[in-house]
């Protein structure tokens, strides 16, 4: 063997074990992220009232996914569905989502890209309220809700997404400063050679913005769209303040109160708890594709 086979021959070895050390890491990582999934989906199918570290189901048995969309002792003696639960949490959190993504990304626009009086101060008191914990806000905006002039618009209503007024209604006015401020941001990145063209074309500041930045807001839009999916869907303390009948109780209230008795065991809370999340899951995975870096720069250069 020549030295320079040897060289070759060593340089191969060395960037063989620094890819077998690379992806070993990453799989002993992926192992560890993933490992409660993986004890939780085998908790759903041990039918054992005793925990353990192993994932492996010691007693099997199908009752808990049989009986998973089943909600016993939530409304009445037979329970309602889980399904049901699901749509009374969409209907809040499907229009405070679509408003509030539309309402932020407004708001972002006119702050990067037009010029008016105070524009500092609209900026400053974004990132005032975005440092202000949302639970300041919790008792005023409870008082305004229950107020003689707007409850009757929601209290006891049996129209679809009306009960729920009070925790998405606020969407269309961009409350989220968090999310107008990543709007804020990702336009910074997109050069303003970009309007120029469009304005030269004739176009619009409106049109600049759905035609020509839209496909490049695709990624911020998706994440932004995606971040207030999962707060709303996870929302427990707002339904919690505005219930009304027990029968509109989302998600996040049915589930903390299908504890163990003598219709629930292990098996059945993990296998609903699975069956909740399972959207949020699907969801994520589908709009996965979008979470990369913006296009601006390629869109220049042609």
């Amino acid at each position: 063997m020549t030295q320079a086979q040897a060289r070759i021959q060593k340089h191969r070895y060395k960037k063989t074990t620094i890819e077998v050390l690379k992806y070993s890491i990453i799989i002993i990582a992926a192992l560890v992220m993933l490992y409660p999934l993986l004890w939780i989906v085998g908790a759903s199918f041990d039918a054992s009232s005793t925990f353990s570290f192993g994932f492996i189901p010691r007693e099997f048995t199908l009752i808990g996914w049989k009986e998973s969309l089943t909600a016993p002792g939530w409304g009445s003696v037979q329970g309602y569905s889980l399904l049901r639960a699901l749509w009374n949490t969409l209907q809040f959190t499907i229009p405070e989502v679509l408003f509030g993504t539309f309402s932020c990304l407004i708001s972002a626009y006119v702050i990067t890209r037009m010029h008016f009086k105070g524009k500092k101060i609209v900026f400053a008191l974004v990132i005032g309220t975005l440092l202000m914990p949302s639970t300041i806000f919790r008792i005023p905006m409870y008082a305004f809700w229950t107020s003689p002039g707007l409850a009757p618009l929601w209290e006891g209503s049996t129209a679809p997404f009306m009960p729920y007024l009070p925790l998405w209604a606020g969407s269309m006015f961009a409350i989220n400063s968090f999310s107008i401020f990543m709007f804020i941001q990702f336009f910074r990145t997109i050069p303003r050679d970009l309007d120029e063209a469009a304005y030269m074309d004739g176009a619009n500041k409106f049109q600049v913005l759905f035609y020509v930045l839209m496909p490049i807001l695709k990624p911020i839009v998706m994440t932004v769209a995606l971040l207030m999916f999962i707060s709303a869907f996870n929302d427990y303390q707002g339904p919690l303040i505005y219930r009304g009948a027990v029968s509109t109780y989302p998600l996040s209230l049915v589930l903390p109160s299908l504890g163990l008795d003598s219709t629930n065991t292990y098996a059945h809370v993990y296998a609903r708890s699975i069956v909740s999340v399972s959207l949020l899951i699907i969801i994520f995975f589908s709009a996965q594709k979008y979470f990369v870096g913006n296009d601006a720069d390629s869109a220049i250069k042609g």
